[in-house]
């Protein structure tokens, strides 16, 4: 995991805003987090850890501590944090909850805590892909992206005050949680609790096959039926030593498949035989049964014909004796027959007799009216109605005048109505030429309006015609707001550069003076250091003596050459800086006059009218434009407008001359049809009723010729009717009518009468053919038939059968349900040898896995696993840790606790070696200097082993909170060489603490400070 950005805001004692570019910053591989005690430096590792889990780092500590005091109480306080792991570059931001003023009323209320995830392209994009916006939802997602839990965490990446040792002194259960999840070996847990769980299934399905071997075994017995002595020996043949029940028993007890199979083979042999004896049996019962059945059915037939024979000469004896009544009958139905055929012509003759009566009563009515209504010269015409020919005539000449006045009749009726829709569409024509001359004033109005319309278009289009040129003001009145801006901006920054370079000027004489003052003390201590070198024999080099009675004293204030290349270096330096600073001054004093000169020197105030100016100045513009394109369009609608109405006008007025010339037409058609009603009605008041009249003089010539013809039919009909009647006596041999009428039956006696001579001569017929059937023919009338002698016989044989066959069936049902229980107790004897067979793999490896009986250790594989990667670190940690403690310490696995109790998990215990005593020490035994370097060694080393591993948790940055302040000289220059060596690597190392020597050690820096007011601030020197 690295971290590349941390921007935080009223957080603890930093009431602004501040961002921290950690990749800037650690790109030398170490860093200082420097300030005074209190300050704050703690708090931006609080500030990364919460970002992460919503806590901060202490275990202890309140997250109170996270709102700032010194910020504005509207303003809300957040930490956003961009870092990376193997699942990808996020960035998260949270608020914790705070007290804010409320937004109506006085007071504050609660603000919840809130938080932000997003997954990035790229650490330096600023957008990105939202994960999610809710507090629990990002702390889950965190979790499955960071890997490690808080405690994990501050153990291993950011260790804060009072927790750099714990993984050092954390009891090997704790040890075992962190080093499982930084190297993600959950996945040998999971798989030993999966081997542990498939051997817990294996053993139950080996079980569980065992019980199906016994309740298959047992299901055999009960199909063989092999439950007690009586039917075991059955099947054994009385063998007196035989017991196959309790063999098989044992041997599935047992497991014992070849004498399981034996077995029951012998078993189901038996099973067999006795089925074969039972269906024998049911074959000889069978067939005695089918021998007393033909004999019943024999005996049955032969009681039947006997009694149909009797029943046939009695019925013969009765049909003799009514023989004469049914002679007589039948000859009253011949009679009766006779008389039938003359019926009908009897009915048709009354029927035409009174037909001729009613038509020349109809004739007569006819005359009757004629003579008595307007049309009576009819009568006369044709001899009283005699004369068919002119009746029809005189109907002819009626119809054919009726249907030439039929038109006339339509158009005198429509006269009134014509006439009236003729003046009223003479009233429409009069409205529309009003109407036609009113809109001919309106169009003539429309040029004087479309003018002043186009007058307003022009007016607007010179409006408009200023917009690129308002634009272009307004874009450079904007470049002359941003520039004057940032010359306000650079000049505040003008100011503290200027502030730097005056610091660095006095640091720059200081450092000469220190320079001058440190040379001065070497060359007036040069005589003591010459003297130094003296040694007896040896020529001086200044005089060449070999003798030195006095030679001068070293002075206690005396520089070295060492201590004036200090100086000298210390002086260059400060001049460096000095150049620097000045270079800087000098660069923003440049861009400050040029961003003068583009501002036109004008101030922002000035700059920000002007660009509001030209902005309004661009909206009166592009008002202007929109108004010329709206009018664009009413013009345009205007002129459509006009070339509409001319058209439709020029419409109307042909429109209305031809509405005249059809009114004037009119007119002269509706005088031309009066005339023609006022010829056709002749005497009549008009044509309407002319045709009526016709219409009833040809419905009296109607009805005297169908009177007429009327009559004269029905006078034929009774002439024919009677001749009929003659015919049809004189064929019965019938002599009158009267005879006939008597001779004749209902049909519904003539009916019965017929069915009693039929029914009679059938009866004859099947009697005679019944007792000529060869079967009855053959009889004497003296046999005899036993039938419940023949019924007994048959029941005591279906008995005796049904007695066998439920024996047969249950003997067969025996040894089937045997044969199939033989076969399930084999297959599931197999099931359990093979399900043995693939089990064995499994419980041999479960076994392994989980230090089961039967292994050679006592440690699984997840426990295994993790104390190659432990012995890893530990190793990695050694390596450091033989520089950091000039050899004297070296750390060693233990499988006990330390303490010297067992641990429930063995091997994730520590003790450290004192290789001046060589005895093992506790590590809550070491002082607080060798905890520190202790624990930072063992850290690293975990770091070490973590970046080697494919698949663990990158730990790519380390934050070290305490410490340095406990350790002496010699040890804080082992503890930097060591940290120095992280930079190869490519990891980065935060160091937290107040202790002056590291500011000369460590260029890069976030330098804490207090204001005044309380509050701090932050800045990075990198």
């Amino acid at each position: 995991m690295r971290i590349h950005r941390l921007t935080l805001q009223a957080i603890g004692p930093y009431p602004g805003r501040h961002t921290i570019d950690f990749d800037t910053l650690s790109a030398g591989g170490l860093f200082l987090l420097e300030g005074p005690t209190g300050a704050g430096k703690s708090t931006i590792i609080d500030a990364v850890v919460f970002a992460l889990y919503g806590k901060v780092a202490g275990e202890h500590a309140s997250d109170d501590r996270l709102h700032s005091d010194h910020a504005a109480p509207d303003v809300e306080p957040f930490v956003e944090l961009t870092f990376s792991t193997g699942a990808g570059i996020y960035r998260v931001w949270r608020s914790p909850a705070f007290q804010r003023p409320k937004k109506r009323g006085g007071g504050f209320t609660q603000q919840n805590a809130r938080a932000k995830l997003w997954r990035l392209p790229a650490v330096e994009d600023d957008a990105g892909e939202a994960v999610s916006a809710h507090v629990q939802e990002v702390g889950t997602e965190l979790g499955r992206i960071v890997v490690l839990d808080r405690t994990q965490f501050t153990q291993t990446v950011v260790l804060p005050q009072g927790q750099f040792a714990s993984f050092l002194r954390a009891k090997p259960e704790d040890r075992r949680a962190v080093l499982q999840d930084v190297f993600g070996t959950e996945v040998y847990e999971r798989l030993q609790k999966q081997l542990a769980e498939m051997a817990r299934t294996a053993r139950a399905d080996l079980e569980r096959g065992s019980r199906q071997i016994q309740a298959a075994t047992a299901t055999f017995l009960r199909a063989a039926e092999l439950d007690d002595d009586e039917r075991e020996a059955a099947v054994t043949d009385g063998a007196p030593t035989a017991s196959p029940r309790a063999d098989l028993l044992a041997a599935a007890d047992a497991l014992d498949v070849p004498a399981l199979t034996e077995g029951s083979a012998a078993v189901l042999a038996g099973v067999g035989a006795l089925s074969a004896r039972a269906a024998a049996a049911e074959e000889q019962a069978r067939t005695a049964e089918r021998t007393a059945r033909e004999r019943l059915d024999t005996v049955r037939t032969l009681a039947a014909l006997l009694e149909r024979r009797t029943a046939l000469l009695a019925e013969q004896a009765r049909l003799t004796e009514h023989d004469p009544h049914v002679s007589a009958a039948a000859d009253r139905l011949g009679l009766a027959r006779r008389a039938a055929t003359t019926l009908a012509p009897l009915r048709a003759q009354a029927e035409a007799e009174a037909a001729a009566a009613a038509a020349q009563g109809a004739l007569a009515t006819a005359l009757a009216d004629a003579a008595a209504g307007p049309h009576a010269d009819l009568l006369a015409a044709t001899t009283d109605g005699a004369d068919l020919a002119a009746l029809r005539a005189a109907h002819e000449a009626a119809t054919g005048e009726q249907g030439a006045l039929a038109a006339l009749v339509r158009v005198e009726r429509e006269l009134p109505t014509r006439e009236v829709g003729i003046e009223a569409t003479a009233r429409s024509i009069a409205a529309d030429a009003e109407a036609l001359a009113e809109a001919e004033e309106l169009l003539a109005a429309r040029p004087a309006a479309r003018t002043a319309l186009a007058g307003r278009l022009t007016d607007a289009r010179t409006d408009a015609a200023g917009l690129p040129a308002a634009r272009d003001a307004a874009r450079a009145a904007e470049a002359v707001l941003d520039a004057a801006t940032a010359a306000d901006t650079r000049a505040a920054t003008l100011l503290e550069a200027e502030a730097v370079a005056d610091a660095a000027v006095r640091a720059a004489r200081e450092a000469v003076d220190h320079e001058h003052a440190v040379r001065r003390r070497w060359v007036d201590g040069m005589a003591g250091e010459l003297a130094g070198r003296l040694e007896d024999g040896q020529p001086c080099v200044v005089c060449g003596a070999t003798e030195h009675p006095s030679p001068a004293a070293t002075a206690p204030e005396h520089a070295s050459a060492a201590d004036v290349d200090a100086a000298a270096a210390a002086r260059d330096a400060a001049t460096t800086a000095l150049e620097r600073a000045r270079t800087r001054v000098t660069a923003l004093t440049e861009q400050i006059a040029g961003l003068r000169a583009a501002a036109h020197d004008r101030d922002v105030e000035t700059a920000r009218a002007e660009l509001a100016s030209a902005q309004e100045q661009v909206a009166r513009c592009e008002a202007a434009a929109t108004t010329a394109r709206e009018l664009e369009g009413e013009l345009d609608a205007f002129d459509r407008h006009t070339a509409e109405l001319s058209a439709a006008l020029t419409e109307d007025r042909a429109s209305l001359a031809a509405r005249r010339e059809r009114v004037a037409a009119l007119r002269e058609q509706l005088a031309a049809d009066r005339d023609r009603c006022a010829a056709a009605r002749g005497d009549a008041e008009s044509v309407t009723a002319r045709a009526e009249a016709l219409a009833a003089r040809a419905a009296t010539a109607t009805a005297l010729l169908d009177a007429r013809r009327a009559a004269d039919g029905a006078a034929r009909s009774r002439q024919q009717a009677q001749a009929q009647v003659a015919r049809a006596l004189a064929d019965a041999d019938l002599p009158d009518a009267a005879a006939a009428r008597a001779a004749a039956l209902a049909p519904a006696a003539l009916d019965a009468l017929e069915r009693e001579v039929l029914d009679h001569h059938a009866a004859r017929a099947r009697v005679g053919a019944g007792l000529a059937e060869p079967a009855v023919a053959a009889l004497t009338g003296g046999e005899e038939a036993d039938v419940a002698g023949a019924e007994q016989a048959h029941r005591d044989a279906m008995t005796a059968l049904a007695t066998a066959t439920r024996t047969a069936s249950a003997c067969a049902v025996r040894a089937t349900h045997t044969a199939t229980a033989r076969a399930e107790l084999l297959a599931a004897a197999g099931d359990h040898a093979a399900q043995a067979e693939r089990t064995a793999p499994v419980l041999r490896t479960a076994a392994l896995a989980t230090a089961g009986e039967g292994t050679e250790t006592a440690t699984t594989l997840a426990t295994y696993v993790l104390l190659r990667r432990f012995e890893d670190v530990v190793a990695a940690a050694n390596d450091r840790l033989a520089t950091m403690s000039d050899g004297r310490y070296t750390l060693e696995r233990i499988d006990e606790k330390e303490g010297g109790q067992r641990s429930r998990r063995a091997g994730l215990g520590l003790q450290v070696r004192d290789h001046l005593t060589e005895a093992p020490r506790d590590p809550h035994t070491l002082s607080g200097g060798e905890t520190f370097y202790v624990s930072l060694c063992l850290a690293l080393g975990l770091a070490d082993v973590v970046r080697a591993e494919a698949g663990g948790v990158e730990l790519g940055t380390l934050f070290v909170d305490e410490g340095f302040g406990s350790l002496d000289p010699a040890t804080l220059d082992a503890v930097m060489a060591e940290l120095g060596r992280l930079r190869d690597g490519g990891r980065a190392v935060g160091i937290v603490s107040h202790v002056a020597e590291l500011k000369d050690r460590i260029a890069e820096r976030i330098e804490v400070r207090r204001l005044p007011s309380g509050a701090s601030t932050l800045t990075v020197r990198a």
